[in-house]
């Protein structure tokens, strides 16, 4: 599998970091299959309330109302347009999943209400002007890699 993250999400991406410093952000990452297995993620979603240094928790209501945007944009064209996955930062810690990262993210993907067949974590750092990023795709029936992830610049 291969996701790519827009240069606009990127500057994005980049903003939301600076501005969070030291406290864990995220949000939801939304976007386009441009062939099978093969995504970019057009909308990335950054939460108003960070975390905290160490944690970061997702405010299920700005999630649904940035999900129900996402849709009524595309024009609720799912088989090109969909939800991909979650992001987050470990602005101390490495660019892995942590334990609770994965526990949640099997429990996202098995919950009977996920209509997806998966779920992308990307976690991201930056440090100084450089940005670290990884991304791990997640499904129902237990599988968990890694996957490439193409962060493009302008």
């Amino acid at each position: 599998m291969k996701v790519a993250l827009a240069a606009d999400q990127t500057e994005r991406l980049l903003a939301a970091l600076e501005r969070a410093g030291v406290k864990e952000i995220g949000g939801q990452l939304f976007g386009e299959q441009l062939a099978p297995s093969d995504f970019r993620v057009t909308e990335l979603t950054v939460q108003s309330r960070p975390g905290t240094f160490a944690r970061f928790i997702v405010d299920l209501l700005q999630a649904a109302k940035d999900a129900i945007r996402f849709f009524d944009r595309t024009e609720h064209r799912y088989t090109r347009y969909n939800y991909i996955g979650e992001w987050h930062s470990h602005p101390s810690f490495a660019v892995q999943p942590s334990g609770t990262d994965a526990a949640t993210m099997r429990q996202l993907v098995r919950d009977a209400q996920f209509a997806g067949t998966f779920a992308v974590l990307m976690i991201v750092r930056l440090d100084a002007e450089t940005l670290t990023s990884g991304a791990w795709v997640f499904d129902p029936q237990g599988n968990e890699r890694r996957v490439l992830l193409e962060v493009e610049l302008e």
